[in-house]
């Protein structure tokens, strides 16, 4: 009989909690159906799936990783229908009236859904499940917004339950005293444990190898920071740079993530490498050593961390330790919009996110919840100093489309026009490099250190003026039907801020500068860093690299400049689609539906790759160049036919120039008669006859 009893005490303390997870339950399959009828949002993720997938879903990694991400979603609906099963038996024990258990729980599954929808407007703008409801965050009362008065509303109910329920049960009101004081206790020994936890710099710092740090940001152009710019939209950049060595003739071999990346770490040209467009595989690209490889052999622990994999998929077997990174793959574009949803973006940026949906936390790819903290905070959970350190982050919110969860409030986040919007994204990400300096200061990674602050390319905006060396009647006299694509990056190499970077290097002492700042001007490329970085670490000379050290010049001997001075750098462009040689870069979804015909999915990895059996076709339609102090030299495609090039020779200080329709001569002009015999040393075949 008693266990009756018990058996029905324990229904009747759980009844109405089926009710309240099914609520929750509903409340997916409501938010899923919204997706569903808005499935133009994601039309760009659904093209470059269609023509990248290619192979059965089921049996690959990917249906392992879409099966955790719907349990994940079920389980975090669930657990929203057990919240709101616990507030209704605080409300019924706090307010013992009439109204069974099942009103309660309905009631508090109303007022929450709709705080969750209020939310999800007023904190992520640019949601799909946002309703485009822009008047939620707007201010009506003072500087209230309804938001904030349905969020008061909301905390003064549930505070007003909590009092009543402690009050109504005497034995936690007879408890409470010691709960807080025990906290207290837990909360002081894990303060004091994380203070004793932290790291301390030794008297012998400065024998020991310095860390190397480098710090990429994506997009960059170099015309937008440093000092005398007017008015300065990147303080924290300024500031580095006001300490450190600046290369002002920096030039990326190819003008796209991932291949410039890949010199970045082997210190070799992508003919090397065979790193030749985004996305390659692993598996293509030719054996070689990287920068991170050589420093664990010496003791080194690496990382590497970026924000953005849809465009490159550097991962641990370039030589890092640990890599942090959103999921790479398929993933990344099936699960990142499919998870737009009221509830999973009320925690897209906390911790919660990270092990649910790990194709969703700190991914600027999302960019409906993206906000640059939290990928910060992620890196501050991961980096833990042990030893000499070699760290690479990649920040990539200046890449197109130039959008996060709060670019609508930011500075110029309401112009349509692609340049504002692109400096308010560089803004945001000079804010994020502060807290990333931040970050390495409070871990002491600056101390005895040497960073390298760089964009992995540029990007052309489309200025006449600045976008292009060739303008009006010489571009058509010159180039007759071939257009210079000014926009984006790896589209042309007559568009210098499309291949030209930022590059600095600064030395730190115990988190400070050492040495003043300067500015060289010798021409240096990505294959110079690797070997730079080895130099500084004490390693150098070990093994062949494509690139110069340039740490001489760092360390003031400017009798090897003449070295830099004369010596070809070479880059080209990567994949150019129809609608990108046309800058309609508002067509989002056509620029990646005609993308996705060049990739395809690996059934086993799940990872989206370059469909290697074309690189011989995208070499044909492929611009490049020779680049000296003083010259370009560019090989351009001809639109007539395919056996010919044009060959256009344009002087870098004042843009005069000409096409060379035959060989130089080296008794006429030796100095261009070197940089043709360079250019084709370097090309080879790929380097078609000139067109006359």
């Amino acid at each position: 009989m008693s266990g009756t009893l018990s058996l029905t005490a324990v229904k009747r303390s759980f009844s109405g909690l089926t009710l309240a997870i099914g609520l929750g339950l509903l409340l997916l399959l409501l938010s899923l159906a919204q997706l569903l009828l808005n499935l133009d949002a994601i039309v760009p993720q659904k093209a470059t799936l269609t023509g990248s997938l290619g192979v059965r879903l089921w049996g690959t990694p990917l249906a392992g990783q879409v099966a955790f991400f719907l349990a994940a979603l079920i389980l975090l609906h669930a657990s929203f229908g057990c919240l709101v099963w616990l507030l209704a038996c605080m409300t019924r024990i706090a307010f013992p009236v009439a109204c069974s258990r099942n009103w309660h729980i309905l009631g508090w599954f109303v007022a929450s859904t709709l705080w969750i929808l209020a939310a999800n407007a007023a904190m992520y703008p640019g949601s799909i499940a946002g309703f485009n409801s822009e008047w939620v965050g707007k201010n009506i009362v003072g500087e209230l917004s309804v938001f904030d008065l349905l969020t008061a509303a909301l905390l003064i109910g549930i505070c007003i339950c909590a009092v009543r329920f402690a009050v109504a049960l005497d034995p936690l009101r007879r408890a409470l005293p010691r709960v807080l004081v025990y906290g207290a206790i837990v909360w002081l020994l894990f303060f004091t444990t994380d203070l004793l936890s932290k790291p301390h710099t030794t008297a012998d710092a400065a024998s020991s190898p310095p860390n190397i740090i480098i710090i990429g940001i994506d997009s960059l152009r170099g015309d937008v920071v440093g000092e005398g710019r007017g008015i300065g939209v990147t303080p924290n950049i300024d500031s580095f740079l006001r300490a450190a060595h600046r290369f002002s003739d920096a030039i990326t071999p190819l003008a796209r993530t991932f291949p410039s990346w890949v010199s970045i770490l082997s210190g070799q040209y992508p003919q090397t490498t065979g790193a030749r467009e985004n996305l390659m595989p692993r598996a293509a690209l030719r054996s070689f050593d990287t920068l991170p490889q050589l420093l664990r052999e010496q003791g080194y622990r690496t990382i590497f961390a970026t924000d953005e994999v849809r465009f490159s998929n550097i991962d641990r077997s370039y030589g890092f330790d640990l890599s942090i990174t959103p999921t790479v793959g398929a993933a990344d574009f099936l699960l990142g919009r499919a998870n737009d949803l009221p509830l999973s973006n009320m925690v897209a940026n906390t911790r919660i996110a990270r092990f649910l949906f790990p194709a969703t936390y700190g991914n600027r790819a999302v960019a409906q919840t993206y906000k640059t903290a939290t990928f910060i905070d992620w890196l501050a959970d991961d980096i833990k100093p042990d030893g000499p350190t070699m760290l690479a982050v990649h920040l990539t919110l200046p890449h197109w489309p130039y959008q996060w969860a709060d670019s609508d409030r930011a500075t110029f986040g309401h112009e349509p026009d692609n340049m504002y919007r692109y400096l308010g994204a560089v803004i945001e990400a000079d804010r994020q490099f502060g807290r990333l300096m931040s970050l390495l200061h409070d871990k002491e990674l600056l101390d005895h250190s040497v960073v390298v602050l760089l964009s992995d390319h540029g990007e052309g905006l489309g200025i006449p003026a600045l976008d292009t060396m060739l303008l009006g009647a010489t571009a058509r006299a010159l180039l007759g039907k071939t257009a210079i694509n000014m926009r984006g990056h790896g589209n042309s190499v007559l568009s210098p801020h499309q291949f030209q970077t930022l590059l600095a290097v600064r030395r730190y002492e115990s988190s400070q500068a050492e040495g003043s700042a300067m500015t060289h001007t010798a021409p240096v490329s990505f294959v110079d860093i690797a070997p730079t970085l080895l130099d500084a670490a004490g390693v150098a000379g070990q093994k062949p690299f494509d690139g110069i050290s340039m740490l001489p010049l760092i360390d003031g001997d400017e009798t090897l400049a003449a070295r830099f001075e004369n010596r070809p750098r070479f880059t080209e462009t990567g994949i150019r689609t129809k609608l990108l040689a046309a800058g309609d870069f508002a067509n989002e979804a056509g620029i990646l539906g005609e993308a996705a015909a060049f990739f395809r999915m690996n059934p086993e990895t799940a990872r989206i790759e370059l469909r290697t059996e074309l690189l011989p076709l995208l070499m044909i339609d492929r611009e490049r160049a020779a680049v000296t102090g003083r010259w370009l030299l560019a090989a351009i495609p001809t639109v007539e036919e395919t056996k010919t090039q044009k060959y256009v020779l344009v002087r870098r200080s004042d843009g005069v120039s000409r096409r060379i329709t035959q060989a130089p001569a080296a008794v006429n002009d030796p100095e261009i008669y070197a940089l043709w015999q360079a250019f084709h040393d370097h090309y080879g075949s790929e380097l078609l006859p000139p067109a006359e």
